[in-house]
């Protein structure tokens, strides 16, 4: 597989999440660089000339996928000039539901959510504050909204044939005991793969 480093920006402030550009860290989240739409051709062509078995385009950051138009730009270029490779994307679910159409729409075959909490008093625990259609919501308030809009979003991919893979970042202190209800709650909005992520 190969991955498109295109979303610049993130619409949730994860207590956990450090985001960065530099050349020197191999984990998510940082990249050296991002890059627009119309930059992923060439890069795509050429990594199919090196290693013709990749058979997956995956977007998954460094920011949110939904927060901005660019990853949804560059799958459409994608699927116009590479048809045969399958696309994956990963996303905090925020936009997902008010999204779903056009997640379908670009042939998302898998999509990852990242679901710390079904319970918004957990959630707020790792998530400071959500940026939703130009406001700030701190804390619990932010919380009902983005579990309400990721259950919803999962939901509505499910319905239409996607794969939904679910992420939970495990914080051993603060959901480790949540970890039976969230996989219980995703699995009833449609999620057939649950993955769990320890925090380093």
């Amino acid at each position: 597989r190969i991955h498109l480093p295109v979303c610049p920006g993130c619409n949730i402030a994860c207590r956990f999440c450090e985001r960065s550009l530099n050349d020197t860290e191999n984990r998510p989240g940082v990249t050296n660089r991002v890059l627009k739409p119309e930059e992923t051709i060439p890069l795509v062509k050429k990594a199919l000339e090196i290693s013709p078995e990749i058979k997956v385009v995956g977007i998954a950051g460094p920011g949110d996928t939904l927060a901005s138009d660019n990853a949804l730009n560059t799958f459409r270029l994608i699927d116009a000039e590479f048809p045969h490779l399958i696309k994956c994307m990963s996303t905090n679910g925020l936009l997902l539901a008010e999204k779903a159409k056009d997640v379908i729409d670009v042939g998302i075959e898998t999509l990852t959510v990242t679901v710390n909490a079904v319970n918004p008093e957990i959630e707020a625990k790792l998530n400071r504050r959500i940026r939703y259609h130009g406001k700030i919501y701190e804390g619990v308030d932010g919380a009902k909204i983005l579990i309400e809009n990721q259950l919803e979003g999962i939901r509505k991919v499910s319905k239409r044939g996607v794969l939904v893979k679910v992420n939970t970042v495990l914080v051993p202190a603060i959901n480790g005991n949540h970890i039976a209800e969230i996989a219980r709650t995703v699995k009833e909005a449609g999620a057939t793969l649950y993955n769990i992520i320890p925090l380093i």
